[in-house]
């Protein structure tokens, strides 16, 4: 864990990162970063280390730190584990799910959904990420929030990408609301194939996005 004074400028590299502020490939020289944020050299070490851990960054011995790819494996990776424990998790919060928060989540979606605002796919994007969060807690599985953690900072920075391809945030979202009506009529088969469709479609569109770089 990082020391309380460099978790601000953690955060902010890390949102950058995630929010497409650098490249891929970008280096990320210690001493420019030290400068920028006001903090001494060793502290910007324990903030790329630690971010290599969330495996934004990658360090490479004699040459330093760079902003880590996400290749076509990685997607792979990433997305089968996410469509195994997801899909789960959806079966169990449509058995579980609180009505109160149901109804809560299906507003947010339905307010969103009727912006029209030039704002709408970004807002769209934050409410896709309320979305899964509550059906991951509402699956009540803490074994699955725990083996999703690593990978929360890479499948952000994975949204992120979803404005560069053409239609993915509306498809995305229409999917989120089949997620919602089935976890609303506790239809556990149809939520777990609904979210095991959604995801399965992401990973289609990203691998795309991937090959024609």
């Amino acid at each position: 864990m990082l020391p309380q004074d460099i978790q601000p400028v953690y955060e902010q590299i890390r949102t950058e990162i995630i929010e497409n502020g650098y490249t891929e490939g970008q280096s990320l020289p210690e001493i420019p970063l030290a400068q920028k944020y006001g903090v001494k050299r060793a502290r910007i070490r324990q903030i790329l280390r630690e971010l290599e851990h969330d495996s934004l960054v990658e360090i490479i011995p004699g040459k330093g730190a760079f902003i880590k790819s996400i290749t076509a494996k990685d997607l792979s990776d990433i997305f089968e584990m996410r469509i195994a424990l997801e899909s789960m998790a959806a079966r169990l919060a449509a058995r579980r799910r609180d009505d109160e928060e149901l109804e809560k989540t299906i507003a947010l979606l339905e307010q969103c959904r009727n912006n029209s605002s030039v704002s709408s796919q970004e807002e769209k994007v934050k409410v896709g990420e309320q979305i899964h969060d509550f059906i991951l807690s509402s699956s009540g599985n803490d074994l699955i929030l725990h083996a999703l953690e690593p990978l929360k900072m890479q499948v952000r920075r994975i949204w992120r990408g979803s404005y560069v391809i053409p239609g993915r945030i509306d498809k995305a979202f229409e999917e989120h609301r089949e997620i919602l009506k089935a976890l609303k009529d506790r239809n556990e088969d149809l939520a777990a194939s609904s979210m095991r469709d959604h995801l399965s479609n992401a990973f289609e569109e990203y691998v795309k996005l991937i090959l024609l770089r």
